[in-house]
């Protein structure tokens, strides 16, 4: 089974996104092409068809964070080759509980920073102009909590993990891990 893989390949991920800022491209690729062989070659792997349009879906419902800046080209990277390894079924769960993850964090960063009331206003502004029919959004300063980026691997890895544990747990291969 991949899986097991697949949490390793996270791990190192999140590990190197947290102290360089950054998911190297060779791991993303590394994922993808060990995911593209197990599934072709392997009798339980997904077919070629699902592993692709796993690929697909991620890199699609990724793109919209990236394309807007709130996430690096890694994360739509490690996303896209997620979802070449859990295929369509779970890369939609796995992406929308990043999301979620990824928004817990983020708020506990900017509590964590002292920025809230600073958001909250901004937002505000944001909120009040929309009902005058003007948008006023104000772009928060790189000091502000807001403005400074946060590594994502860690909320990707543990969503990732969430949708696949009962899938892993029924793996032979670390069966009693899960059931202690």
């Amino acid at each position: 089974m991949i899986f097991p893989a697949l949490i390793l390949f996270l791990i190192i991920a999140s590990i190197y996104d947290i102290a360089f800022q950054k998911i190297p491209n060779w791991l993303s690729l590394l994922l993808l092409i060990s995911s593209i062989s197990w599934n072709y070659f392997a009798v339980e792997g997904l077919d070629i068809q699902a592993s692709s349009f796993g690929f697909g879906v991620g890199l699609l419902l990724m793109l919209p964070g990236y394309v807007f800046g709130s996430m690096g080209a890694g994360d739509t990277k490690l996303m896209a080759a997620i979802g070449c390894v859990v295929g369509f079924d779970k890369i939609v769960d796995v992406v929308l509980y990043s999301y979620l993850v990824m928004f817990v964090m983020a708020l506990l960063f900017v509590i964590q920073q002292g920025d809230l009331v600073k958001l909250l206003v901004r937002y505000k502004t944001l909120l009040y102009g929309l009902f005058a029919g003007i948008v006023s959004y104000q772009k928060p300063d790189s000091s502000e909590a807001a403005g400074q980026r946060l590594p994502l691997a860690p909320a990707i890895m543990l969503a990732t993990g969430y949708v696949i544990y009962p899938t892993l747990c029924t793996s032979e291969f670390i069966n009693h891990l899960c059931h202690f």
